[in-house]
């Protein structure tokens, strides 16, 4: 028999399933490290928009909250934001969707200025359920790119404002799963 002692395995065909775990893979219950803190996944939704999909992520921090949504259109790209008060986005935000039916084409908030970048309709599934409820979303960038802003409508006139960053998936580290 020829065989040999000293030979190493195909090191492919090994994985391991605790570090060649990407943020792609979470789910709730998880944990990973990003911005020097330990997150933990506590929901995961979809959002539909005739086809292209988004996933999001709850994620929770001690008393913090914030979601990070993952959008595959012709490159990954990844997003970390929380909800805003509609009222602090500055101007009357809520008189011009009244009376416009839209947002403005550039909205500030924090002293930053964004400009509308697209708009879609779409379908959101709490949970990754089975049931979608439809909303309306415009979506701003600031000047650098790097910062975004998004107004949700759901229904006939309730908003929901968030702002965030593109963020990238080095990032982030240390995931692992529940339990």
């Amino acid at each position: 028999m020829n065989w040999n002692l000293f030979k190493k395995k195909d090191k492919e065909a090994e994985v391991d399933p605790l570090r060649d775990l990407t943020l792609s893979d979470l789910k709730p219950g998880f944990v990973f490290d990003y911005d020097l803190k330990t997150w933990q996944v506590t929901a995961q939704h979809v959002y539909d928009y005739d086809g292209d999909r988004v996933d999001e992520w709850e994620i929770s921090c001690a008393d913090e909250v914030l979601y990070l949504d993952r959008e595959d259109d012709d490159e990954l790209e990844w997003t970390l934001s929380k909800k805003i008060r509609l009222n602090d986005i500055d101007g009357d935000l809520r008189s011009h969707l009244k009376e416009h039916e839209d947002p403005p084409e550039t909205i500030s908030y924090n002293g930053i200025e964004y400009s509308a970048e697209s708009s879609d309709v779409g379908h959101f599934y709490e949970n990754c359920g089975d049931e979608g409820q439809e909303f309306i979303v415009w979506d701003y960038l600031d000047s650098s790119e790097k910062r975004t802003l998004s107004i949700e409508q759901w229904g006939d006139d309730e908003h929901e404002a968030s702002a965030g960053n593109i963020v990238e998936e080095f990032q982030f580290s240390d995931i692992l799963p529940s339990g």
